[in-house]
């Protein structure tokens, strides 16, 4: 078995994997830094297959980390006293697994964009027309909008994609950097008439707002209408908000509008990839 971890700005995800058979984690674990030192509790709580990690040759944990070098010591320190050596962690390539990357600079796509497109990449290969193209979202810290091509002779291209605060990041900024502001969960409104839904509204009008331009960026240049997937924590402050812009727009356009897919560990699925091959 091999350990899957990935490294937010927020929490830390986990999973596992046999590389032979290709068997994951019925449902990953989620846990703060500051939990790490209770990694094994957490993982069997999460019914992880402990004992079967040291059996593993080779490399027993896989990883990708954008929290930064303290975190992902603290990582390190956790996976060595579960007694699975040192973590493997991973960085965004020209190309892996049948996906290329347009960056300019491969290495500057974040290491975890990089294995949520490669796990998102893998999801259609095996379940979706080879011949569309597909937009991921990722409400996390950070918003991040990516545009995958559809496949040709076997090969994908990750095309580019935009990054704005994400959901949570938009409301706490208000509260830290205004007087009087609050961080406002409400609902959301076509005219709010109060504080916290004009918060609420306007965040997601504008996390809405930045992935209908995106999608419609992508339906422009690829000839058809890329399929939507959801990841991150914060797709539910902007989902409904999505849904109603997308709709309206296809109305517009006369044509269907998106499934909105969701996706609960896109990166775990990717890095499950580098554990089958190693």
């Amino acid at each position: 078995m091999t350990l899957l971890i990935d490294s937010g700005n927020t929490r830390i995800k986990l999973g596992w994997c046999h590389p032979l058979s290709g068997a994951r984690e019925s449902q990953p674990v989620s846990v703060h830094a500051d939990q790490l030192d209770q990694l094994a509790v957490w993982l069997e709580a999460g019914q992880a297959p402990l004992q079967e990690f040291a059996q593993q040759k080779g490399v027993q944990a896989l990883g990708v980390n954008v929290a930064g070098p303290q975190v992902q010591a603290q990582i390190d320190a956790a996976v060595s006293r579960l007694g699975l050596g040192s973590v493997r962690w991973l960085q965004a390539q020209e190309q892996a697994f049948g996906l290329h990357n347009d960056y300019e600079q491969a290495g500057q796509l974040g290491a975890d964009r990089w294995a949520s497109l490669l796990g998102l990449s893998d999801l259609l290969t095996q379940e979706y027309p080879v011949d569309q193209g597909a937009l991921l979202i990722s409400f996390g810290t950070a918003t991040t909008i990516d545009l995958l091509g559809p496949a040709q002779n076997g090969v994908r291209h990750f095309l580019g994609g935009s990054i704005l605060p994400g959901p949570s990041l938009m409301l706490a900024s208000l509260k830290q950097n205004t007087a009087q502001l609050p961080e406002a969960y409400g609902q959301t409104a076509a005219f709010p008439r109060n504080t916290q839904e004009a918060i609420s509204t306007g965040v997601a009008a504008a996390q809405a707002g930045a992935v209908l331009r995106q999608w419609e960026k992508g339906r422009q240049h690829l000839g058809h209408s890329p399929l939507v997937f959801l990841a991150g924590g914060g797709r539910a402050l902007a989902q409904q908000e999505l849904l109603e812009q997308l709709s309206h727009h296809c109305r517009l356009l006369n044509i269907e509008p998106p499934h909105l897919h969701e996706l609960e560990t896109p990166a775990l699925r990717g890095l499950s990839l580098f554990a089958a091959h190693p």
